[in-house]
């Protein structure tokens, strides 16, 4: 446990849903063999890797997989948040784990944690927002004599205001694409 780097872990805004079980019971992940993934998306362990601490590990991973999308801390790619993760391993599971990570669960609110998932809904909505506009706006300029394709449409916008970033040709060739996208969602 003592070469566990808990303030790099505590750091990061996800870990894998492994990594986190371990954490939780001491064990320090980069000392772990990453698993291997069967067919059916099962994880498999050395067990050598976890000494007599392998089936504490295996029902802990199992809960935190069960109950990622159910509490809400469930990432992509079997990954976690890791703090929302640790909220929940110690207000809700009640969970022993290591003092330097149990000093750290204790500091979170959920409160907090709730307003920056709000934040960061509110700016993705807005990024969709916008980019809906792009796209209504790039079909009404379909009847400018220069917008009849986006080629078109992004060379003229391209020569039209060449010292702003957001409409060099990348820029523009990107958002057009992005918008299309949104706006068929």
């Amino acid at each position: 446990m003592a070469d566990i780097e808990w303030d790099d872990w505590s750091s990061k805004p996800y870990v894998y849903t492994w990594q986190a079980a371990a954490l939780v019971q001491g064990l320090n992940p980069r000392k772990i063999k990453f698993p291997v993934r069967d067919a059916a998306g099962e994880l498999h362990f050395d067990r050598s890797n976890f000494g007599n601490a392998y089936s504490e590990f295996k029902a802990k991973l199992d809960l935190v997989i069960e109950h990622a999308w159910i509490h809400n801390f469930s990432a992509q790619n079997m990954r976690v948040d890791f703090k929302r993760f640790l909220y929940w391993a110690h207000h809700v599971q009640k969970w022993s784990m290591p003092p330097p990570l149990l000093t750290f669960a204790q500091t979170l609110s959920l409160d907090a944690l709730t307003d920056a998932v709000d934040e960061l809904d509110g700016n993705l909505r807005d990024e969709q927002n916008s980019l809906q506009l792009i796209w209504a706006l790039r079909q009404l300029l379909s009847e400018h004599p220069y917008g009849k394709t986006d080629r078109e449409l992004v060379y003229y916008l391209s020569k039209t205001h060449p010292d702003q970033p957001g409409f060099k040709r990348v820029a523009l060739e990107m958002k057009f694409a992005e918008a299309k996208v949104a706006s068929d969602s």
